[in-house]
């Protein structure tokens, strides 16, 4: 009898988005916040890394926006873990919306495999992705590895989960010769 783990931990996963209509900026239209649309894919490789592609529309014009992974450890960017922050607006996970409120495309090469979770510094653990959430910054700053202050000056705009979870993702098989 052979016992051998079957690693399922790859593959994409298409983003779902739903709009959070009462969590806006009391200076944006309500009509108009809920105009927002996206579309996206997470994926995860065999060779321990992964991406994240995104494209929006009905966004504010040349806002300021951010991605970010929704995990069990709270909001993580979803960028490079090794990527520098400087929180001048300028971050990795900044989105960049054009005049008529469209992200033509957003795509980030991971150095994690994010099926398997984003590793924490300094331990063995790792945040489980749950979702994916496109951040507004009324302030213009993107505030660097945190998303800023909730309903002050970040508002989360659009939401989807992850159609998959790590622990889900690996199997153990038993097979015999």
């Amino acid at each position: 009898m052979n016992d051998r783990k079957i690693d399922n931990c790859q593959g994409c996963c298409q983003l779902e988005f739903n709009i959070l209509p009462t969590n806006r900026p009391p200076v944006i239209d309500a009509g108009f916040w809920v105009q927002a649309t996206a579309s996206g894919e997470v994926c995860g490789y065999d060779n321990g890394t992964g991406s994240i592609s995104l494209s929006a529309e009905g966004l504010i014009p040349q806002g300021v926006y951010t991605a970010w992974f929704l995990t069990d450890r709270g909001l993580k960017p979803a960028a490079p873990t090794d990527a520098v922050y400087t929180s001048d607006g300028l971050d990795p996970n900044r989105l960049v919306v054009n005049s008529d409120g469209v992200l033509n495309y957003y795509i980030a090469p991971l150095d994690f495999n994010p099926i398997r979770g984003i590793p924490l510094p300094g331990s063995k653990v790792k945040a489980v992705i749950q979702g994916v959430v496109i951040g507004y910054h009324s302030n213009r700053i993107t505030n660097g590895i945190i998303p800023g202050e909730f309903n002050i000056n970040f508002f989360e705009q659009l939401t989807a989960e992850i159609c998959f979870s790590r622990t889900a993702a690996v199997v153990t098989a038993t097979t015999e010769d």
